[in-house]
């Protein structure tokens, strides 16, 4: 009961108005970090980033100086990107959703014949170039949109934490795997084991406080099926551990095992 009134509260319009201080005590108390909603489809602002040029020199100089990157929901990328490929290797990598060029730097200097791959937001994109630009990234190309995306094959493809926010994913997902050619990566993001047919469901996200948000929590059953088309393998799965956080209040939503997962999909031999 307590938990069907805090979801009910916090679904409805003028929960936005709630003192901010109000708003985390409740969650705090409770260890909330999503509740579920009715909602169809995502809201067009739904993007919780935070970036600038300034943000990104900080970084970029942080790297440079202490050789540490920013926070990243998954910082054994590159090793296992070494696992895949040697360092004098040529191929094509996909950042869906990059947004920390720190992150660019510290493959790009293990892979010295990369070509790295980058799509995100509209005014990300423009920040991006800028920032390649002026540091003369050579092998850092940024995609203006999906279609620019389609003109390319990659060899592996990387969402961090991304996926969630993007509505007609599965769409996306049908059109990246005929160009991908080896290896599909989507680190912490949320899917919850169901064997009906409920395919997704929308969540408000209430860490970012003040601001709100909302994504996906996905049908893993019916998205590792996706794969299985395209003639792709789940080479791992494995929990994600930098986001716990308690579903309690999920109890009364038909979605079990929900779960923050880091996920590798790999091109079977033809």
């Amino acid at each position: 009961m307590k938990y069907s009134i805090i979801n009910a509260i916090y679904n409805l319009p003028f929960s936005n108005y709630l003192g901010g201080f109000i708003k985390k005590k409740l969650i705090k108390n409770n260890k909330i970090t999503f509740i579920p909603t009715n909602k169809s489809s995502l809201p067009k602002e739904n993007h919780p980033i935070q970036n600038s040029i300034e943000f990104q020199n900080k970084i970029i100089e942080t790297y440079k100086t202490t050789n540490k990157l920013s926070f990243n929901t998954f910082l054994k990328l590159k090793s296992l990107l070494k696992e895949k490929f040697n360092s004098n290797a040529k191929f094509n990598f996909l950042d869906f959703g990059g947004d920390k060029l720190d992150f660019y730097l510290d493959i790009a200097k293990e892979f010295k014949n990369i070509n790295y791959y980058l799509i995100n937001l509209p005014e990300v994109n423009e920040i991006i170039k800028s920032i390649k630009n002026t540091n003369n990234y050579d092998n850092l190309v940024v995609l203006n949109d999906f279609n620019e995306v389609k003109k390319h094959q990659y060899d592996f493809v990387y969402f961090g934490s991304t996926l969630q926010y993007l509505d007609n994913h599965e769409a996306h997902i049908e059109e990246l795997l005929p160009i991908t050619k080896k290896n599909i990566f989507f680190s912490a993001t949320w899917f919850f084991s169901n064997d009906n047919l409920l395919k997704k469901i929308i969540v408000k996200q209430l860490n970012y406080l003040p601001k709100e948000f909302y994504l996906y929590f996905i049908n893993l059953n019916s998205f590792i099926e996706i794969f299985k088309k395209h003639n792709f393998k789940v080479e791992f799965n494995k929990e994600n551990e930098t986001h716990p956080c308690s579903f309690e209040n999920f109890e009364n939503v038909n979605i079990k095992e929900i779960k923050y997962t880091d996920i590798l999909f790999e091109k079977n031999d033809d």
